[in-house]
């Protein structure tokens, strides 16, 4: 039976290997969120609609009054919570942000670097096994471990 010489090892049954996976739930709770925004306009919107189209000239005064008092409530009430919603967006977007930066970029920067000098300095661990530990074992099998030279390099000066 030939071993078949792959660059990605096969999912353990329950393991999330892969990391375009977990961006595109980002990418759709983020969209889901936008949607909501989006519908929750559209019906404080309507309502402001509603309320501007009862108003006509055989209106009293102060019937005019209530009205415009209360379609001043729905657009502060409005732009109160589109404000929370984009700061709630802008924080989720920062946590995702460094999210990325340490699943992704300082991950590859380390293993760039691993690259550069050859396989001479120490590899970083990878706890989960996505795209990214996957290419650092194939980095490890095509460079040789360091660490592994290092401990037969100890054992032979303890032998002599």
């Amino acid at each position: 039976m030939k071993k078949k010489n792959t660059l990605f090892r096969d999912e353990l049954p329950g393991e999330k290997k892969s990391i375009i996976n977990l961006l595109m739930t980002g990418y759709i709770v983020s969209i889901s969120c936008m949607g909501y925004a989006a519908f929750y306009i559209f019906i404080q919107l309507g309502q402001i609609d509603r309320i501007s189209s009862t108003i006509t000239s055989s209106h009293t005064e102060e019937q005019i009054s209530v009205l415009k008092n209360r379609m001043n409530r729905t657009t502060h009430q409005l732009r109160n919570e589109m404000i929370g919603i984009a700061i709630l967006g802008t924080v989720i977007s920062f946590i995702g942000m460094g999210y990325t930066i340490n699943m992704i970029i300082s991950p590859l920067r380390k293993l760039v670097d691993y690259a550069e000098k050859k396989g001479k300095t120490d590899l970083p661990e990878f706890k989960s096994n996505h795209e990214i530990k996957q290419l650092a074992t194939q980095l490890t099998e095509i460079f040789g471990d360091p660490s592994a030279e290092q401990k037969a390099g100890d054992g032979h000066r303890k032998n002599e």
